[in-house]
């Protein structure tokens, strides 16, 4: 692809200046958002010239872009490429043709096709999917997390209560032992209370 592109800068003796190629860039652009390819490939000639020219200060091209074009980087990358790959097959322009497209340049319409052909069996699989069955499915998970939370809480009520006849002032224990239990189970409760369990 470069050499194609030193051999055309090599022709050209002079760059036209910039306030020359920016309107043609601008109709190239409005023509081929009318008409087609042609004219994408043709501002993608121009902006290779632009960019070539030594014109535009370094690091400027993002900005020179949007401000004249509205374009990004990638979309005149994009017209760039259709004027690139005009000018490798410009010895055989009866077997060359452009793509129909840019979304056909970017190979997107290729990616799409391909993509729907290897969704389209998860899909066929998904329609045959009884959504009854699968509410009922969910109903009974949800009423077996309920249960396991349940039963958590009654273990912790359990276990406190067990402890708390051991720790409790009154039995032998010490205000800070039962401090510490009653926090602990208010923490054991919160867990129960929000994890799954299944």
């Amino acid at each position: 692809m470069s050499t194609a592109v030193a051999k055309r800068t090599d022709t050209t003796k002079i760059a036209r200046p910039l306030k020359v190629l920016i309107p043609l860039i601008q109709q190239d652009i409005a023509c081929g958002e009318r008409a087609g390819m042609e004219y994408y490939a043709d501002a993608g000639d121009k902006l290779i010239e632009a960019k070539e020219s030594g014109q535009i200060a370094f690091g400027g091209w993002g900005r020179w872009l949007s401000k004249n074009f509205h374009l990004s980087d990638k979309q005149a990358r994009l017209y760039m490429r259709a004027g690139r790959l005009r000018a490798d097959h410009q010895n055989e322009p009866e077997r060359f043709v452009l793509p129909t497209s840019l979304n056909e340049m970017r190979g997107e319409t290729k990616r799409v096709r391909e993509r729907r052909a290897s969704e389209q069996p998860f899909r066929t699989r998904l329609q045959g999917v009884d959504t009854d069955l699968y509410t009922l499915e969910q109903q009974t998970r949800d009423e077996e997390i309920h249960l396991h939370r349940e039963i958590a809480l009654e273990l912790v009520e359990i276990g406190f209560k067990a402890l708390a006849t051991r720790l409790h002032p009154d039995r032998g224990g010490s205000k800070d032992a039962m401090s510490r239990l009653n926090r602990v189970r208010d923490e054991l409760k919160g867990v129960a209370k929000t994890r799954r369990f299944v």
